[in-house]
């Protein structure tokens, strides 16, 4: 039980981001642009397409912006550009 609540929060959570609602320890907005800190794509831009979850750690789907492909990174592999 605890497992689909933590899924329709999470999913309450992303609707909000995505009308523009700020959430606390979100630190990205729907369409920022973002650089990734590791991985095969280290130091591409890229811009933030969905919140994906908020725990234990915000994690986004971005698209790199030179290569149209799509990853799920956490939020402590992005920078602000």
């Amino acid at each position: 039980m605890e497992g689909s609540e933590l899924s329709i929060s999470t999913h309450t959570f992303a609707l909000h981001w995505a009308e523009g609602v700020s959430i606390p320890g979100v630190s990205f907005s729907r369409a920022s642009h973002v650089r990734l800190l590791g991985g095969a794509f280290a130091n591409e831009c890229a811009s933030v397409r969905d919140l994906v979850c908020v725990e234990p750690e915000p994690c986004y789907r971005v698209e790199i912006d030179s290569a149209r492909v799509t990853l799920e990174v956490a939020q402590s592999g992005l920078d602000r550009l």
